[in-house]
């Protein structure tokens, strides 16, 4: 009997090995791609060869451009599917399809902005020759499918679902998505207005500095500015994109490089996570001949170098989004008033089809001359109001795919200044260097003009005061080429001083990373990319010179005070991840934040501290512009904002660096222990880099990577933003990618991207720059057809 028992506990593990080896071939390597050997691929009009090196960047060489473009789309799904399906459903607010009520919100949100709506309306805009690389491209991912079947990501079987024929909207969708991420200036139009109902109109345009004739329009009284915003938590979900960031690039002459050629660097801020928003390729076939970095989904290379140029992008926030008040009319809640008469809003019906639920939930969205309405709908019974109406230039076709090829495609600079200057969305900021030595910049924007001068709303929609009347012309956009400095630096700081006669915006980021940038630059006359490489990792925060030097005469009642004073004062102002003073600083800036508004500013603060109103925008730009107005109020130690009005005295600086400082200590101590050596930013400042089916357990120790220590923050060159309040974690945006392109040899340029090539989990290529990027390295990026077919790992061949 015991023997017949042992033999059917060895066959019952062993069954249990088979199912587990069986189960693991199926759902995780059986999706993976093919790397190596031929396939047919049903559209192709020649053979196309995909080099892969050993990071998995596919170099892929076609003979026209049909076949380069719909090989693209065919390897961009070979590795990010799964990425693919779920931007697609996010920029059409079609994700409660697929996972049920949970993103019901987001999908509400969505469809009421109407990004695919934008996207179908310009795709139907372009000519043959345009249309014609998005359908080669759509082409080549729906061959994808085709071949695998029923062989799909994990990520579509744990769902249940499988994906639809991939069409040139959608890949327009998600490039109007990106647009819509690096440029919502309009929530922090709300938290102007919200502080001018707040504090009055005085008040608050002397502690924003904005104190002038053309301020904001003043909202009426009673208008509940909060309770016209679209609802919903805007952490509520593992799929909503976060919007915003920031970003480096910045281009060197080569009269100030160790090689006497151009260099350019490029670091793009964003929310990192499974897999990378970017997907590094090099497509060559046709004229074309362009390496760099693509967005899944997207044809051609966003950023990157062809045989005669490199260019760089960050977000260049010029204002092209305004909110306007809508006064409705009591009788007829869907009329709203514009210049004396009341005029009709435009309908919408879109259903929503959510898994779980037998019938669509049917979403009504109005629409004024200004735009969609974003506020909750009112109920029948309501006697009328306000309601806000959201205005976007991305609700206007565009022409960006054209303004891609073309700067795939240049050759000089009066072809990529042309080519930038014809960029729509999202606002960016251009840096470019060529292999004649020449660098330069430009910005890519449709910049709006408005009748009333400015976009610094929410507007009255009812005056007519404030309309747009067009954009401004293509060669009156700023543009520079070899400044006298020898380099060009954009941090997402000011593009253009006060002699500029038009408006671009009032929401930049403060140049404390722009200004280490060019004070490194400065150091070094002759930069090599070793030196770039190193640059991208700072950690020097210029901000802190700033609030030390303010705290130079204050030294505090207590020893424990005392103490941390001691540490920031020999703090060397790089915020490493083994920092003590660098963790000393970060929480004692907060607490003394909170300690500065939050008595008179309420639940307000947490706005004024930068938390976003919707999923979309977890953050907004007060996140930095609140840091800055703190600094500047520590010139005026007796000013009342350091006074709490819940007390009977009068406060002032002292006093509530006193009470803050004690907070940091309590903070600290009750976190990492009472040993102040032990105290490290990193312990405080960590990062988990996470797949969006992550966040629900136990897939996360399926997909998910890290805990990772952390170092930096928003002003530092490396910058990793965190969420306002006590959770210091790198939960914000920090840089996706790292590239340096080398004028003098494309082969010697570097990049990285975070965490790696492939969103498939059992990739080797899923988490393999994970350590590269912590550490600030980089891999070659080659370029010469001798470097990438001597260092390809896999050939594949895809033939007609």
């Amino acid at each position: 009997m015991i023997k017949k028992g042992l033999y059917a506990l060895i066959a019952l593990m062993l069954i249990l090995i088979v199912v587990c080896v069986a189960a693991y071939y199926y759902f995780v390597r059986a999706p993976l791609p093919t790397l190596d050997g031929e396939l047919q691929v049903k559209g192709m009009h020649a053979p196309v060869k995909v080099f892969r090196d050993r990071w998995g960047v596919p170099h892929i060489v076609a003979a026209n451009e049909h076949d380069l473009f719909m090989a693209q789309g065919f390897v961009q799904a070979q590795d990010r599917l799964w990425q693919m399906e779920t931007n697609r459903r996010v920029a059409a607010g079609r994700l409660s399809e697929a996972i049920g009520e949970k993103t019901l919100e987001l999908d509400r949100l969505m469809r009421t902005l109407g990004v695919m709506r934008a996207a179908e309306m310009e795709v139907a805009s372009y000519d043959a020759e345009t249309l014609a690389v998005l359908q080669a491209f759509s082409d080549g991912v729906n061959a994808f499918l085709e071949l695998k079947g029923g062989s799909l990501p994990l990520e579509f079987r744990l769902l249940g679902i499988d994906p639809e024929p991939w069409r040139p909207a959608d890949s327009i969708a998600w490039a109007k998505m990106m647009a819509l991420n690096g440029g919502r200036n309009w929530q922090e139009e709300m938290v102007r207005a919200m502080l001018v109902q707040k504090l009055g109109a005085d008040r608050a345009g002397r502690l924003l500095d904005l104190n002038r004739p053309d301020n904001p329009s003043i909202i009426p009284e009673g208008v509940d500015l909060d309770a016209l915003l679209p609802r919903g938590n805007p952490l509520q979900t593992a799929f909503a994109v976060p919007s915003g960031g920031a970003s480096n690039n910045w281009t060197v002459h080569g009269s100030r490089t160790a090689t006497g050629f151009p260099l350019l660097a490029n670091d793009m801020h964003l929310a990192v996570g499974i897999p990378c928003i970017w997907y590094e390729m090099h497509l060559t076939g046709g004229k074309y001949d362009v390496a760099g970095l693509t967005l899944p989904g997207v044809p051609l290379v966003m950023a990157g170098h062809n045989r005669d140029i490199a260019w760089g992008i960050t977000f260049g926030y010029t204002d092209c989004q305004d909110l306007y008040l809508e006064k409705l009319d009591p009788d007829q809640k869907d009329r709203y008033l514009y210049k004396g008469s009341w005029l009709d809003m435009v309908r919408i019906r879109e259903p929503i089809r959510v898994k779980g639920l037998e019938d669509p939930v049917i979403l009504d969205i109005r629409q004024t001359r200004h735009g969609v309405i974003l506020s909750p709908f009112l109920p029948e019974d309501d006697p009328g109001g306000y309601a806000l109406a959201f205005k976007w230039s991305g609700h206007e076709s565009g022409d960006m795919v054209k303004v891609l090829k073309a700067l795939n495609l240049a050759e000089n600079w009066v072809q990529f200044k042309g080519a930038a200057r014809q960029w729509t969305e999202p606002a960016v900021n251009l840096v470019y260097a060529d292999k004649q030595g020449n660098i330069g910049y430009a910005l890519g924007s449709r910049v709006p003009l408005r009748a009333g001068g400015h976009g610094r709303g929410p507007f009255e929609g009812w005056t007519g005061e404030n309309e747009w009347v067009g954009y401004l012309a293509p060669d009156q956009k700023p543009a520079i080429l070899n400044p006298p400095s020898g380099f060009a630096v954009t941090a997402n700081n000011r593009v253009v001083g006060p002699d500029y006669p038009h408006y671009l915006s009032q929401d930049y980021m403060f140049g404390f990373r722009a200004a280490r940038i060019a004070e490194v630059l400065l150091e070094n006359p002759k930069m090599s990319t070793a030196d770039m490489g190193k640059l991208q990792g700072d950690l020097k925060c210029l901000e802190a010179d700033r609030f030390l030097a303010a705290l130079e005469g204050f030294r505090g009642k207590g020893a424990g005070a005392s103490d941390l004073l001691g540490r920031l004062k020999s703090w060397d102002r790089v915020l490493s991840p083994d920092s003590t003073g660098g963790a000393v600083y970060v929480v004692l800036f907060y607490r003394l934040l909170e300690n500065t508004f939050r008595d008179e500013m309420g639940p307000l603060a947490d706005r004024f501290f930068g938390r976003g109103f919707v999923p979309i925008g977890p953050l907004n730009l007060f996140v930095e512009h609140s840091r800055l107005i703190l600094t500047e109020l520590l010139h005026d130690p007796a000013s009342v904002w350091f006074d709490d009005v819940n007390t009977p005295g009068r406060e002032d600086l002292d006093d509530q660096l006193e009470k803050s400082l004690a907070e940091t200590s309590a903070f600290l101590e009750s976190t990492l222990g009472h040993d102040r050596s032990k105290w490290r930013w990193g312990a405080l400042h960590q990062t988990r880099i996470e797949h969006a089916l992550g966040k629900v357990k136990p897939l996360d120790r399926i997909f998910n990577l890290g805990p990772y220590e952390a170092g930096g923050h928003f002003s530092t060159v490396w910058q990793s933003a965190v969420m306002p309040g006590m959770d210091f974690n790198l939960n914000g945006w920090t840089a996706s990618n790292r590239h340096i392109y080398d004028l003098e040899d494309w082969d010697r340029s570097l990049a990285a991207i975070v965490p790696g090539q492939s969103g498939m989990l059992g990739s080797p290529h899923y988490a393999d720059q994970m350590e590269m990027w912590l550490r600030v390295g980089h891999h070659p990026l080659y370029f010469s057809r001798e470097k990438v077919e001597s260092e390809a790992e896999h050939v594949l061949t895809l033939n007609p």
